[in-house]
C-alpha cells in the first residue's frame, strides 16, 4: 500500500521539470482531463479509482503502479480465502470501519496555472481517495485489527517520511490532510493498541516539515471538522462465528436475515463495489437491490430465475473472475451461488438458471427455458432503474 505517484513527483518521472520533456501540455491536459471526467462523476469505489490512475501515469508512460495494486488485491483475497477455508478466523471483535473524515478545504487552496500544476494537484488527491478506499476495503477482507494497524502505521511513516522530503507545499499540506483523514477514520482501531509511534497532534505534525506551527484559522477548521466527525461504534464478528453466537443473543439484538447472509457472503467480493450497485450510492439502495435479488416468487422456477437474471445484470460472474479470483471458472460460480443463493451446501444446481437467463423460451431444442431466467431479464433493469430513482 505504497503511495508510488507521490512518490515519483519527489524522485521519479513526474518531478515538474522531468515531467516537462515527457509531455507536452496539449498531452498533460488530456490525461487531466480523463482523470477529473472520472474522479468527478463520483466514480470513487476502489476499482475505478485504480483503472483512472494506471490510465493516467501507466498506461501513458509515467509511473508503474498496477503491480501495487495487484499486491494489495492478493492480500484482501488472501486474507479472504484464509478465512472461508477456516486457516484464519480474523478477530472476532474487530472495529468495522463505515465512516471516513474528510478535511477537504483544510487549508487554503494551492493556484493552478498550468496544465501540469491541475495534473498534479489531482493525481495527489485521487491517489490518496484510493489509498484510503484500499484501507476500507482491508478491514472488511482481514476483519483483523492487528493486521490493519500495521498497514496504517507504515503508510504513517511514508506519508511523513513524504512530508519532509517534499519541496513543494501543496504536497506537504495535501499528505498532511491525508494523515489525520486516515488518524480519525481508522482511530477507533488504532487506539485498541497501547502501541503508539506515530503522531496524532495536528500542530505538532505541521510542526516537523514546517518549521512552525499552523496558522489560526486551519487549527480551528481542523478542530471543526474532527469535532462534527461521529461515526458510529459497530463490532462485527467473522461470519463462521457469528452464526453460532447470534443463536445465544439478547433479545435486542436482531439476528441476520437471509439478505444479511448474502451480502456478507458477496462482499466477499466486494458485491457493493461492483459499478452499478456502487452507482445506487447509499447502503439502504444496496439493500433495497439484495431484497429485490432475493425475492421470493410464485415458484422456485420463478425465483432463482429472477435471481440469475439479476446477477447477470449485475456482471457478478465477471466482476469475481476480472477483480478477485484469477482463472476463475463458471462452475465455481454456480457452486457458490448454489450455496449462497438456493441454501445447499454441494453442487452447482443454480447452473441451470444461470443458463437459462440467455435461452430462448421459443426454441423446443433447449429445454433450459423451464428455468424462466430468460423471463426476468428485461424485468430486472426495470427494477433496477426503479431503485436508483427511489
Amino acid at each position: 500500500m505504497t503511495l508510488a505517484i507521490i512518490d515519483s513527483m519527489l524522485r521519479g518521472d513526474l518531478r515538474r521539470q522531468i515531467l516537462s520533456t515527457l509531455k507536452t501540455d496539449k498531452e498533460i491536459s488530456l490525461l487531466w482531463r480523463d482523470l477529473m471526467k472520472i474522479f468527478s462523476q463520483g466514480g470513487q469505489s476502489l476499482m475505478a479509482l485504480e483503472e483512472s490512475l494506471i490510465a493516467a501515469v501507466e498506461t501513458s508512460g509515467l509511473v508503474q503502479v498496477s503491480a501495487d495494486y495487484k499486491d494489495d488485491r492478493e492480500i484482501r483475497q488472501g486474507a479472504e480465502q484464509a478465512r472461508k477455508q477456516g486457516m484464519n478466523f480474523g478477530d472476532d471483535d474487530y472495529t468495522r470501519v463505515d465512516e471516513k473524515l474528510s478535511l477537504e478545504g483544510l487549508f487554503s487552496p494551492t493556484p493552478e496555472t498550468t496544465p501540469t500544476e491541475k495534473f498534479l494537484h489531482l493525481l495527489v488527491k485521487v491517489e490518496c481517495c484510493r489509498t484510503m478506499e484500499c484501507l476500507l476495503m482491508l478491514v472488511m477482507s482481514v476483519q483483523d485489527d492487528g493486521v490493519v494497524r500495521t498497514y496504517i502505521r507504515k503508510l504513517f511513516s511514508s506519508i511523513t517520511s513524504l512530508c519532509k522530503d517534499a519541496n513543494e507545499t501543496y504536497i506537504k499540506e495535501s499528505l498532511t490532510q491525508f494523515y489525520f483523514e486516515v488518524y480519525h477514520t481508522f482511530r477507533r482501531v488504532l487506539e485498541k493498541s497501547l502501541q503508539q509511534k506515530y503522531e496524532t497532534d495536528f500542530e505538532n505534525f505541521v510542526f516537523d516539515w514546517k518549521g512552525e506551527f499552523p496558522d489560526a484559522d486551519v487549527v480551528m477548521r481542523y478542530n471543526e471538522k474532527v469535532k462534527a466527525f461521529t461515526p458510529s461504534v459497530i463490532r462485527r464478528v467473522n461470519t463462521i462465528q457469528s452464526i453460532s453466537q447470534e443463536q445465544t443473543a439478547t433479545a435486542s439484538v436482531l439476528p441476520k436475515d437471509k439478505f444479511d447472509l448474502f451480502l456478507e457472503a458477496a462482499n466477499l467480493y466486494t458485491f457493493s463495489e461492483m459499478p452499478k450497485v456502487k452507482e445506487l450510492g447509499t447502503p439502504q439502495k444496496i439493500r433495497q437491490l439484495v431484497e429485490c435479488l432475493l425475492e421470493e416468487k410464485e415458484t422456485i422456477a420463478d425465483t432463482f430465475g429472477h435471481t440469475a437474471a439479476m446477477l447477470d445484470f449485475l456482471d457478478f460472474y465477471k466482476w469475481i473472475a476480472d477483480h478477485h479470483v484469477s482463472g476463475y471458472k463458471l462452475n465455481q460460480h454456480d457452486t457458490w451461488c448454489t450455496k449462497n443463493i438456493m441454501n445447499k451446501e454441494a453442487g452447482n444446481a443454480f447452473r441451470h438458471y444461470r443458463l437459462s437467463v440467455s435461452v430462448s423460451p421459443t426454441d423446443t431444442r433447449n429445454a433450459s427455458y423451464k428455468y424462466l431466467g430468460w423471463k426476468y431479464k428485461d424485468l430486472v433493469k426495470e427494477e433496477y432503474k426503479k431503485i436508483v430513482g427511489s
